[in-house]
């Protein structure tokens, strides 16, 4: 095409532009270096330079490289500027030739569509699919105008609804069912989440027993060891006061001894205690009693061990009375457990036959609307057992 062709010139003219363009840049720069080289030789060459610096020379040099740079840039900028306009204007040729192409081609399928579609086809009616599919059918519905006599398309106990039905019978008993399934499925559910709930309370209160009881065998344990230590400390005691009984004894034996030999009191005169045939024996006749001091200490004696008698009795007694109130305590705790599980049994269990007698009045409930409303022409017994019961 004008375009395709327009783009070919186009594009040749940059291509030999771009050809053009670097020749002359090469030349350019051979150009220049010669002329670097040649005046690099003079400068070698020129005795004067060869023992000084030519200021003047380098700052030449310095102002001939910054303008051969300028002139670099300027020239590299200008062809960069004449690339990209004749890209852009590549590329609007080649969009313009897309652009007629595309037209072309949605062009050439109107023209398909509208003028050589398959249904324009001169033999399309005799292969059209669709053409059954057009045609109404032999027998629309019973009240069909066209059926006559001899027709043969209506018959006696003929139901053009009864597939329908059918189906939409089947598919209530589906919906039924599903909801049905889910409904059983969901009440298994919840059982089973109350089941474990159960499970997981009768676990924790076995646990709590269990625990009562460990404290229990504990404090028992603690309240046994305290009564043996405590057993041991009275032993020890016992043991003490026996000892600390028979000293008393041998003293108060030795007191009473001197007293009998040398007190005034029990005897007016000491001598006149003894027996002037054995010295060793006092005369009964002349015995006076017991001091007062002998009186005092037996009489204190009999105190301290009434009062430690009574002290024992009443540590005996506190530490029984605090055992049985522990005892009683546990006691309480572990009927109080097995109370409220008994009665969480039982609330479990009306709940359970709650749940399966509200289920059997669904299940009566729905089989009940079977009965009487999806199924209500049920054939029943009666009507099969009237037959070959006589003689027509």
């Amino acid at each position: 095409t004008k375009a395709q062709h327009v783009i070919d010139q186009l594009a040749r003219s940059v291509h030999m532009s771009d050809i053009t363009f670097s020749d002359h840049k090469m030349d350019l720069a051979l150009h220049e270096r010669r002329k670097r080289e040649a005046a690099r030789l003079a400068r070698i060459k020129d005795p004067k330079l060869a023992s000084k610096v030519d200021v003047d020379a380098l700052a030449n040099q310095i102002a001939e490289k910054k303008a051969m740079k300028e002139a670099e840039a300027a020239y590299n900028a200008a062809a960069d500027r004449e690339a990209l306009a004749m890209d852009q204007q590549l590329i609007y040729l080649e969009q313009e030739r897309l652009r007629a192409e595309k037209e072309k081609l949605q062009a050439l399928g109107e023209y398909r569509q509208s003028m050589q579609g398959r249904t324009m086809a001169r033999e399309y009616d005799l292969y059209d699919p669709a053409a059954l599919r057009r045609e109404q059918p032999a027998r629309v519905s019973d009240d069909d105008e066209r059926l006559g006599a001899s027709s043969l398309q209506k018959f006696h106990g003929e139901d053009l609804t009864h597939s329908y039905r059918i189906k939409t019978q089947q598919d209530e008993l589906r919906e039924w069912c599903s909801e049905a399934i889910a409904e059983k499925e969901r009440a298994k559910a919840q059982t089973a989440q109350e089941e474990m709930e159960f499970a997981m309370s009768m676990m924790e209160m076995d646990m709590l027993k269990t625990q009562l009881e460990v404290s229990a065998r504990g404090a028992r344990k603690a309240t046994t060891s305290a009564v043996a230590e405590y057993n041991i400390a009275l032993a020890q005691a016992k043991k003490e006061r026996e000892r600390a009984a028979q000293i008393a004894e041998v003293q108060d034996n030795v007191e009473e001894i001197q007293n009998n030999l040398a007190s005034t009191v029990l005897t007016e005169d000491p001598s006149m205690g003894h027996s002037f045939i054995a010295p060793n024996r006092l005369r009964p006749d002349h015995y006076k009693g017991m001091s007062v001091a002998e009186q005092q200490a037996i009489l204190a004696e009999q105190a301290a061990q009434a009062a430690l008698k009574l002290e024992r009795a009443a540590a005996i007694k506190a530490q029984s009375a605090a055992i049985d109130s522990e005892l009683e305590y546990l006691r309480q705790m572990r009927c109080q457990t097995e109370a409220q599980v008994s009665l969480k049994r039982a609330e479990m269990r009306k709940m359970v036959q709650e749940e399966n007698k509200q289920l059997s009045e669904q299940q009566k409930a729905s089989k009940r609307y079977l009965d009487k409303v999806v199924y209500p022409g049920k054939i029943e017994d009666h009507y099969f057992n009237q037959f070959n019961t006589t003689s027509r």
